[in-house]
């Protein structure tokens, strides 16, 4: 969600759709919560805010129905929090502009005293360029101590316009300017800086009369108007310009460098996961002492690249030097794993450098990955490295500085990775899964059948890929029922066939996984679909594989790391329906009718208990 002030008050849902915010009472009382955000107001205090001395007798319930409105509209309770202290505004990071703003703002005007203006220039401008109008909270009427609030942000936006003029001056830019200069020294003749500024951009485009002229122009406007002589800044320039001081000699123009944004575009129809965006956003985007790798794992399929561009584009706005990305095919089938040389290289192209290589062109790892370092260092960049292999293939393509943060999607847990918080990704919940299928097919098409829509979401077990891929048949057929569709996803044995579309098939993800196992963990895996559905014991698997506990132990764990097996408990595991689908396709295509009927055997002659009975599948054939 987008939460706008720095012009007139907006709220935007994060599919881009403004959100009708109501009465004007209740819009001043979210842009007073969105002025403190992050901050509990007592009730007493919002009163004042919205009636002053004047309240009436039912202010508090007047309130309480605002509030409530609010929240509504905001589509969650928890947004608004009342606690022992008042109300407060929960936001995630880049939610709301003029937190971003401050943020790039402090940016800028860091790299600014530090001399890097290329650097400066680029947070400064996209600070500004947030501002949709001329002050906060455009034609709201807000009480007095809301107002100074507004007054500082606007303050401040002037200094960010100086200081980015400063910048571009430094950066040799001063003919681009010029008008921008002459409008902004029009709208506010009283100040010094902006004219010393004009005097200076005229004196370097060759225009020294026309410098000289500002200045006198300058010295009789603040003689009528405040009867005062110039400061000793716009003196001290006056003095320059009539001495040509070699000092004020232009700098060679500066190219812009502009910050490589990579990030491929998220899905419009992403749908929620808040929990999961609310953790990310806020490990990316903590301080220099957070963690700097977050890294999501899960199974084939359970949304792990949309969750990590969905995030990556929220706070993109904390990474001004750039937004990389790298696609490193650890899963893709029918595609090789990238490189880490050619992932380095590709790398340190997007930052403008793709020097080191070694014999026959080749880049050297060790040596492409320590120039990348270096290039890197002190930046604020994102990093999002999505479908890795293994932590080996990672482990070279990180940056070392504090600044940067990385994102990395895998199937397997890179748990070798130092400091690496992870994030494993589980199904969607149905009611999820649900609204997904409406934003991809249409609400209308899913309310005209709805049971059928339940069908299919149901059959789809909560894995995203396999619903976009339902959703992908329904566009695609616009003639096919979704109860036809269901019908057909209902024949177990047809229900991984019927889930492909185009490049995209459930079958084939879960293929690479498989193909990725040993053979003692892929005859295991194979063996699993015996039984019924529900949790599987370690008891259970042992005498369907005959293997000892201990070395089924570490099968089933093996299995887990592989996300082809779901760990629910000491000793339990549980695998997602179509896996059972696909493991029992594997079977009947790997193991003999009478190595099933064994496996079942044995299951039946060694486990079953009154305390933990077990269900088996027919073996069919």
């Amino acid at each position: 969600m987008d939460f706008k002030i720095l012009g007139p008050i907006e709220v935007r849902t994060s599919l881009g759709r403004p959100i009708a915010l109501g009465r004007r009472k209740q819009r001043v009382l979210l842009a007073a919560l969105l002025l403190n955000t992050g901050k509990a107001i007592p009730s007493r205090r919002m009163l004042d805010w919205l009636w002053g001395e004047r309240a009436p007798a039912t202010a508090e319930s007047n309130l309480y129905t605002y509030i409530s409105a609010l929240r509504k509209v905001l589509g969650s309770p928890s947004r608004i929090e009342a606690g022992s202290n008042g109300y407060m505004l929960r936001v995630t990071p880049g939610e709301v502009d003029v937190m971003l703003f401050e943020d790039l703002a402090a940016q800028g005007q860091l790299a600014l005293s530090a001399g890097r203006h290329d650097v400066a220039l680029e947070r400064l401008t996209r600070a500004l360029c947030l501002w949709r109008g001329e002050s906060v909270l455009e034609e709201l009427p807000l009480p007095a101590s809301l107002r100074c609030e507004a007054a500082r942000l606007e303050r401040l936006r002037a200094t960010v316009v100086d200081a980015s003029l400063e910048a571009r001056l430094a950066l040799g830019r001063h003919g681009e300017m010029l008008a921008e200069l002459e409008a902004l020294t029009r709208r506010d003749p009283l100040n010094e800086r902006l004219r010393a500024q004009l005097m200076l951009a005229l004196y370097r485009s060759g225009r020294r009369a026309d410098a000289l002229t500002v200045y006198q122009s300058t010295r009789m406007t603040l003689a009528a108007e405040v009867g005062i002589d110039p400061g000793p800044d716009l003196v001290r320039m006056h003095q320059r310009i009539l001495a040509d001081d070699p000092a004020l000699t232009p700098p060679p123009a500066v190219a812009a460098r502009r910050a490589p944004a990579e990030l491929p575009i998220g899905s419009a129809a992403f749908t929620g996961r808040t929990t999961e965006i609310s953790r990310l956003c806020t490990m990316l985007t903590a301080g220099s002492g957070a963690t700097a790798i977050s890294a999501i794992t899960g199974a084939a399929g359970v949304g792990k690249s949309a969750l990590a561009v969905h995030v990556a584009h929220q706070v993109a706005g904390h990474f001004p030097d750039g937004r990389l990305y790298v696609d490193l095919h650890g899963s893709t089938p029918g595609v090789a794993p990238l490189n880490p040389a050619d992932v380095l290289a590709r790398l340190l192209r997007s930052l403008g450098d793709g020097t080191v290589a070694g014999p026959g062109g080749r880049f050297d790892v060790d040596e492409a990955a320590a120039r990348f370092r270096s290039l890197t260092d002190g930046r604020r960049l994102l990093l999002l490295l999505d479908n890795a292999r293994d932590a080996a293939q990672v482990r070279p393509l990180l940056p070392a500085s504090p600044t940067c943060r990385v994102l990395v999607t895998a199937r397997r847990m890179l748990t070798s990775l130092d400091a690496a918080s992870h994030f494993r990704l589980g199904v969607m919940a149905e009611d999820e899964t649900a609204t997904l299928l409406g934003r991809l097919i249409g609400e209308e098409r899913v309310g005209a059948e709805q049971r059928s829509a339940r069908a299919i979401v149901r059959l789809c077990a909560g894995l995203p890929l396999a619903i976009r891929i339902a959703a992908a048949r329904l566009i695609a057929r616009p003639g096919l029922s979704l109860r036809a569709l269901a019908d057909r996803l209902a024949v177990e044995d047809h229900r991984l066939s019927e889930l492909q579309a185009d490049d995209q098939a459930v079958r084939a993800c879960f293929m690479m996984s498989y193909r990725s196992l040993d053979a003692e963990s892929s005859r295991m895996f194979r063996l699993l679909s015996l039984l019924g559905g529900g949790a599987i014991s370690v008891a259970a698997a042992a005498a369907l594989a005959g293997r000892p506990e201990p070395r089924t132990a570490d099968l089933l764990d093996h299995l887990a790391e592989a996300q082809l097996l779901e760990s629910c408990g000491h000793d339990r595991y549980r695998m997602h329906d179509l896996l059972g689908l696909f493991a029992r396709e594997r079977a009947r295509e790997e193991d003999t009718e009478e190595d099933q009927a064994q496996a079942a055997r044995r299951a039946r002659r060694d486990v079953p208990s009154p305390a933990q009975p077990v269900t088996y599948m027919t073996v069919r054939g």
